[in-house]
């Protein structure tokens, strides 16, 4: 599903959620809600890598609920994203994949072929230093 699918599905069920909870989705709700979810998100890695109490579930259910906190941080991201019309494509393009230049065959290994890309142009700045400069990682 592409990104503005799954932005505007997300959307419709944020406002179900509200209707039926009576909430009000503003602007700071929304961020802070995206940091409830981050913080839930931390707490299942923390239960993940074993460094939480033990809650007694299976290993199955902590790998679930782990997945389940991605795809909510995941989904109210797209809520603040479209709230604060970001398009999320145009700035990956200039945030992360201008760095496309410094990819090597290595680093792509078990993830795609590496004459294809992503993004678009992957025009930006000729600095080899990397993404550590000023970069996403």
């Amino acid at each position: 599903m592409e990104l503005q699918k799954l932005s505007d599905e997300v959307e419709i069920i944020s406002r179900a959620y509200a209707r039926i909870h009576g909430l009000e989705r503003t602007d700071d709700w929304l961020l802070l809600k995206l940091h409830e979810e981050i913080g839930e998100l931390t707490q299942a890695f923390l239960n993940l890598s074993g460094r939480s109490r033990d809650r007694g579930l299976t290993d199955d259910e902590v790998r679930d609920a782990f997945r389940g906190e991605v795809a909510d941080a995941m989904g109210q991201l797209l809520l603040v994203a479209r709230r604060f019309d970001v398009d999320l494509a145009e700035e990956l393009d200039r945030k992360w994949f201008r760095w496309q230049h410094l990819v090597r065959p290595e680093d792509t290994e078990g993830i795609r072929d590496a004459g294809s890309g992503v993004g678009g142009s992957g025009a930006g700045g000729t600095d080899d230093r990397g993404p550590d400069v000023g970069g996403p990682v």
